[in-house]
């Protein structure tokens, strides 16, 4: 799965525009091939990652609703026909916080005419590219940690005294330890 985000930043544009020519940053839930990157027998990490990314429903069975009623003690009615799992953008989403990322991405690299400087003189856009990887990643970070700044909803009932915790995305931090960046 690949998301393509196309966010514009005032002048830091010409950084990147710059930078792109020679390199090319991925961020996300990215593998090594050949590892294991396995959630369970039938989910592996990313499937986790576009289930949360983008929502999704799941069809509720009569074994189902007898997992629900010996496990939790409710009965799910027959009405009930699916289980829905709220998109909760910690990929996207993120990165379109374009002031929030800005900041960062300007943390790093100071003055944006001093990045252009810096990317005209020694033409080291490498450097420009991993700045840019480790402020999107922190970007990222900043979401799992405040919920999506309080925009993604909040965790049932359910969820949330099956984890003991009401903050969405956070259970055992597998998802979260495996955002990364790389450049090519």
């Amino acid at each position: 799965m690949q998301i393509n985000a196309k966010i514009k930043y005032g002048k830091l544009q010409n950084i990147i525009n710059a930078m792109a020519k020679d390199h090319k940053i991925k961020v996300g839930l990215l593998t090594e091939k050949g590892g294991s990157d396995s959630v369970s027998d039938n989910l592996d990490l990313a499937g986790l990652g576009a289930i949360h990314e983008f929502g999704c429903q799941i069809p509720v069975t009569d074994k189902m609703r007898g997992y629900f009623f010996y496990q939790f003690g409710v009965n799910l009615k027959k009405s009930t026909t699916h289980i829905i799992i709220p998109s909760r953008s910690f990929l996207q989403m993120p990165l379109e916080r374009r002031q929030d990322l800005r900041r960062k991405l300007q943390e790093r690299i100071g003055d944006e005419d001093d990045a252009l400087y810096y990317l005209e003189k020694t033409g080291d856009s490498e450097s420009i590219a991993i700045l840019l990887g480790t402020a999107a990643v922190e970007q990222i970070m900043e979401a799992f940690e405040t919920g999506g700044w309080g925009e993604w909803e909040p965790n049932n009932g359910i969820t949330s005294s099956q984890k003991g915790s009401a903050l969405p995305l956070v259970d055992t931090g597998n998802l979260k330890q495996h955002i990364t960046y790389e450049v090519e």
